[in-house]
């Protein structure tokens, strides 16, 4: 028993390492991803787990030796890695409120907790309104994939401002029913339309698939939504990873005509406001931005998604990097994204936010979360709600300024 707890405490110990101090390079660097996520966002109780195994070595007899000292202080070192990463879950709140409000138009989070108990944030766990009504599979498109759902409750007014919620995977893989269920629920459960809308996926349908259908889909919402009670005038783009490249794009392509489908008939692609969450902002791969992560998106790109190098097609990568498609009258965003995120760097976030304070006239929020990891938000935890709380108050704010 005590040998197998050891045991259990190094696996803790490397598993939090990994989460503080991603590998990026070399074998470890395959493990950064999930080991980090799985560290980060279960943290409460790997650090319950390891004060339970220190117990049981000072409640029970154990082998006595040098090595029972050495458990002791392993079993310690856990205790205080999961500690700071247990900190900086809790901690997100505090980030997320300092970010809105030192913007020169700054936003408050709300005082009262509404977006979710202490328990419901403890146990990782999304629950929906219990009046939530879905209507599922709706088809907005021709293909197997051209299908959407739409989520409102029994209490949505009508005219409800609408979120546009797109789901991430590499492009290559991902359901509508999959992602960013906390934070849509909580939308929900405020009087906001949900849509959630399934695309094409590479490698079978390659680069602009994605972008079309994405744009179709929009186009229903636009000349559809108001059908389930929302507002298309009022409508927030998001998505996650490979949703956030997609929302990003739609957003900033709203007076580009060339993903539009030829069947419909729309006088306003306009978008309110757009959230993505650890969006791939850049993509071409440049180093300047992805730190030593470049050669990895380019290869996924060139291989699966667009199916042609980069060498030789660089404007059609600079056509699909929303970094280079930030214009003057760009709608309002706000970008999020995990300090130690091993599959989009840090630093692509950054660059974004920095070119679109240079170019665009609508203003731009950025929350920056430290020891989080890529796709964060899957489980309700409390550095989801904090940032579900910033995306609510970021949404409201622009769709009130988009109905003046």
């Amino acid at each position: 028993m005590f040998y197998g707890l050891s045991a259990l405490s190094a696996v803790l110990l490397f598993a939090g390492l990994t989460a503080l101090l991603p590998a990026r390079r070399g074998v470890l660097a395959a493990l950064a991803y999930p080991v980090g996520w799985i560290a980060g966002e279960l943290c409460y109780y790997a650090l319950l787990l390891e004060v339970a195994v220190l117990a049981y070595y000072f409640l029970h007899d154990t082998p006595s030796g040098w090595h029972v000292g050495v458990a002791i202080a392993l079993g310690t070192a856990v205790v205080v890695l999961e500690g700071v990463l247990v900190g900086a879950l809790l901690g997100a709140r505090g980030v997320v409120a300092r970010a809105l409000r030192a913007h020169e138009q700054p936003l408050d989070l709300e005082s009262r907790e509404r977006v979710g108990s202490w328990l419901k944030s403890a146990m990782l766990i999304s629950l929906h309104p219990r009046d939530l009504q879905r209507s599922t599979n709706i088809a907005y498109g021709a293909h197997r994939r051209h299908r959407l759902d739409v989520w409102r409750r029994a209490t949505t007014p009508a005219d409800a401002p609408v979120i546009f919620y797109l789901h991430g995977g590499a492009w290559t893989f991902g359901d509508k029913r999959e992602q960013g269920r906390p934070m849509l629920h909580e939308f929900v459960a405020r009087g906001w339309v949900v849509v959630t809308a399934n695309y094409r996926l590479a490698p079978r349908d390659p680069w602009p698939a994605q972008i079309q259908d994405v744009t179709r889909a929009l186009a229903w919402v636009k000349t559809n939504v108001a059908n389930y009670g929302g507002d298309p005038a009022r409508v927030v783009v998001s998505g996650g990873s490979a949703g956030g490249h997609l929302a990003a794009l739609l957003a900033l392509t709203s007076e580009d005509p060339t993903w539009r489908p030829d069947d419909v008939d729309v006088a306003d692609w306009a978008l309110a406001g757009a959230i993505p969450f650890y969006g791939v902002l850049e993509m071409t791969g440049d180093e300047r931005f992805w730190r030593g992560l470049g050669a990895g998106i380019r290869r996924l790109l060139e291989h699966r998604v667009v199916q042609v190098p980069l060498e030789g097609h660089e404007d059609l990568y600079e056509s699909l990097s929303p970094l280079s498609r930030i214009h003057a009258d760009a709608p309002p965003f706000l970008v999020v994204q995990g300090v130690v995120d091993t599959l989009v760097d840090v630093n692509v976030a950054r660059g974004f936010v920095e070119r679109f304070r240079e170019v665009a006239r609508s203003p731009i929020y950025y929350v920056e979360l430290p020891l989080t990891q890529h796709a964060y938000d899957v489980t309700a935890s409390a550095r989801t709600s904090a940032t579900t709380r910033a995306a609510i108050a970021f949404a409201g704010s622009v769709v009130a300024r988009r109905g003046e």
